[in-house]
């Protein structure tokens, strides 16, 4: 029991404590709660003193009715009132509005004389009123009048008078003058009508009479002149209804009421603004540190349907108008559903209008593909990855039968391209086994493409069939087939002819090696009778020395054999007859070559310098063509250095490359221009007066056969030419 009872006084103490760090601000209004000026300032007003003080601020509003009661006796009664309600309570903070801010610093004076007070006038001469005090702020809300009217004759410029309205009140009066010159001057050259003293049933009387070229300004009408109190915001709208011309005002709460716009005091702003003030004095800020001036709760506002009414063109509103009441058009309702269905009919037409052009591009492809395919030379057929025909044209017609290939319906749409081929090899032509290999690859996407020549089913027929992969998901191929014939039939008239030219191009070579020829022959048959004469010799000789006669009869053996060889080697080089490939060892070639022009070299006063490679140099090809194309050049050296005067010299050469082997005939002759580069392996050019100028073309010629090549080049090392032949490995 007993910690029960601790425990609930310890609870009954925490609003007390928490009570000390309550803090208490004093706002004082000169009207009532129904004013909408004064709701929306204490609304905006109590709402950021909740947001923003954390709970430590409780706000007490005083509502002094001053617009109601204007007499001094009704302040009197409210002095007495405050000096009883708030004599025991102090805030911590006084904020003043407007016209009640005289009566507050007067009981500020006499209840709170050291609590700051924080004034907001609509006028900013006002606040020079206040007293010079560290306990006292003044700062001023301007009602822009000038700023409205300026507005007003933007959007209406061909307005002529300005009618300005006040109420009757005694702050309304008071204010007359001055709002009437901020009007003057604001709307030079346009007569002001003033509507004040007026009671409300003549003030709409007149409203109504006024002339079209008229905007009115509606400041205030907080009492008419019998002295009845009114809501302005009230009298604006009956203003409106009645037929008034266009209406003007201050206050953002008129917006709505009928008022065309205006540069508009948002009271809800206000309000905020003035709490944040009062929650910096709160937290310790003195007063003198706050801000000056003017507070910024004004904004540039137009009610949309007033716009509307009045036919005035939005592009007339100043920069930076905001406008209210504003109801969207079909347009502006609609915007993006109208926006994706065109944009989506506008998408589906392009994608129509697209298909349709695809389709006669298509179509026109189509048909050109067909021309095309049906002009061909040969025949053409495309497959799918079964090798079933697509399309074909009609050139099969030509090559197809007895006399070329095998018949079927390899190429009619539907049927079977590869099955006659398949039959015809079953049925014993081998030769077509490559073309169903080939075609098979490719189908089965082993192969993107290849070429095979074949034989046709008549003797001297000669087919060449082209496959290649068609790139789609689908597969496929493209075959085409045409009668290679007469090309294999030139291309055999052509190498008959060049091993013609060849034997001629020998033939003449070994007629300018005559001499050589002959020196070569001469050295063994001389030698062959010296020992013949010897051996006679010898068998006459009693006894007969067999031993000394058996060496004479081997050397006569041994000169016999090496006249031999040269007899084969120029009948080797003069005989005509079909290539033989076979295995060489290109040093052995080369060096035979060498010897059989050594002494033509001598005749010439030429030295003739052969450097072999320290190693086999095994070559594949026919031996007469390959010792052709090394006469040609070791002669064309020996010529070049012929009319050359000092030291004549030509060097043979032979290397190991990787993959190939390689000779190097150099010379010290003239050497070669860059025309000569660009022209020396033309048939028929010569810089010989007796050359024929076929010799190098045919060598080039001989060697591209062997898959060699053959090059002339500058000699690197002083004047002279180069000429550099490669030959695959065997």
């Amino acid at each position: 029991m007993r910690l029960l009872v601790l425990l609930l006084l310890g609870l009954m103490t925490l609003p007390a404590g928490a009570s000390e760090q309550v803090k208490t601000v004093l706002l004082f209004v000169p009207e009532d709660a129904t004013v909408p000026a004064i709701a929306d300032l204490t609304q905006g007003f109590q709402r950021t003193m909740t947001n923003e003080g954390r709970g430590s601020v409780v706000v007490n509003i005083e509502y002094l009715d001053m617009g109601w009661f204007e007499s001094t006796a009704y302040e009197r009664a409210l002095r007495d009132f405050f000096l009883v309600k708030y004599r025991e309570r102090r805030p911590e903070v006084i904020v003043v509005y407007a016209d009640a801010t005289p009566f507050v610093l007067k009981l500020q004076q006499e209840l709170w004389p050291r609590v700051p007070l924080f004034s907001i006038y609509n006028d900013a001469f006002l606040v020079d009123t206040l007293p010079q005090s560290p306990y006292v702020k003044g700062n001023w809300a301007d009602l822009d009048v000038p700023g409205t009217v300026r507005a007003a004759l933007q959007v209406l410029p061909d307005t002529r008078h300005v009618a300005l309205v006040l109420g009757s009140s005694l702050r309304e009066v008071a204010a007359w003058d001055y709002v009437a010159r901020e009007v003057r001057a604001a709307a030079p050259g346009r007569e002001l009508i003033a509507l004040t003293g007026l009671t409300l049933e003549e003030l709409r009387q007149r409203a109504r009479t006024l002339p079209e070229d008229t905007i009115v300004i509606v400041v205030g009408f907080m009492q008419d002149a019998a002295g009845q109190s009114l809501v302005t915001r009230d009298v604006t709208s009956l203003l409106h209804a009645g037929g008034s011309p266009p209406l003007f005002s201050v206050h953002g709460t008129m917006l709505g009421s009928g008022i065309v716009g205006g540069v508009l005091m948002d009271y809800g702003l206000l309000g905020q603004d003035v709490a944040r003030r009062a929650l910096r004095v709160l937290r310790g800020e003195p007063l003198a540190q706050l801000p000056s001036g003017a507070l910024e709760s004004n904004q540039l506002v137009f009610d949309a349907r007033e716009l509307v009414r009045l036919h005035i063109p939005t592009s007339r509103l100043p920069p930076g108008s905001v406008m209210r009441f504003h109801e969207p058009g079909f347009w502006e309702r609609y915007r993006w559903q109208v926006t994706v269905i065109l944009g989506a009919g506008l998408l589906m037409l392009a994608l129509i209008v697209v298909l349709l052009l695809e389709r006669r591009r298509r179509m026109g492809a189509q048909r050109l593909n067909g021309v095309v395919l049906d002009s061909l030379p040969g025949s053409v057929a495309i497959l799918d990855s079964g090798g079933v025909v697509l399309r074909a044209n009609p050139a099969p017609s030509r090559i197809e039968g007895p006399d070329g290939l095998p018949a079927g319906k390899h190429w009619v749409t539907g049927g079977s391209w590869l099955e006659p081929f398949r039959e015809a090899v079953r049925a014993g032509h081998g030769g077509l086994k490559g073309v169903v290999e080939l075609v098979e690859d490719v189908l089965a996407r082993r192969s993107h493409e290849g070429v095979v020549e074949f034989r046709g089913l008549m003797p001297g027929t000669w087919f060449e069939l082209r496959a290649r992969r068609l790139e789609r998901s689908e597969g496929g191929a493209v075959v085409s087939l045409v009668d290679v014939t007469p090309r294999k039939r030139a291309e055999e008239e052509a190498r008959q002819a060049r091993d013609e030219r060849a034997h001629l191009e020998r033939v003449a070579a070994v007629g300018e090696l005559g001499i050589s020829i002959a020196h070569e022959l001469n050295q063994p048959l001389a030698a062959i009778r010296t020992n013949a004469e010897t051996a006679q010799r010898l068998l006459q000789r009693t006894p007969m020395d067999t031993v000394l006669l058996h060496e004479v009869l081997q050397d006569i053996i041994a000169d016999d054999q090496r006249a031999g060889e040269v007899i084969r080697h120029m009948r080797a080089l003069l005989k005509k007859g079909q290539s033989q490939y076979a295995p060489h060892d290109f040093n052995e070639l080369v060096s035979g070559v060498v010897r059989l022009v050594g002494t033509d070299a001598q005749l010439r006063g030429a030295k003739l310098t052969l450097h072999l490679f320290d190693a086999p140099l095994p070559v594949w090809g026919d031996n007469v063509q390959l010792q052709q194309v090394v006469l040609n050049l070791i002669i064309n050296a020996l010529d070049a250095v012929g009319d050359v005067p000092g030291e004549r010299q030509v060097w043979v050469s032979t290397w190991r490359q990787p993959g190939q082997v390689e000779l190097v005939v150099e010379d010290t002759g003239v050497g070669l221009s860059e025309e000569l580069l660009k022209r020396i392996f033309e048939p028929f050019f010569t810089t010989k007066q007796e050359g024929l100028g076929m010799g190098l073309s045919i060598s080039r010629s001989i060697l591209e056969v062997h898959r060699g090549r053959l090059q002339a080049e500058h000699r690197h090392a002083g004047r002279g030419a180069l000429f550099r032949c490669t030959l695959p490995s065997a």
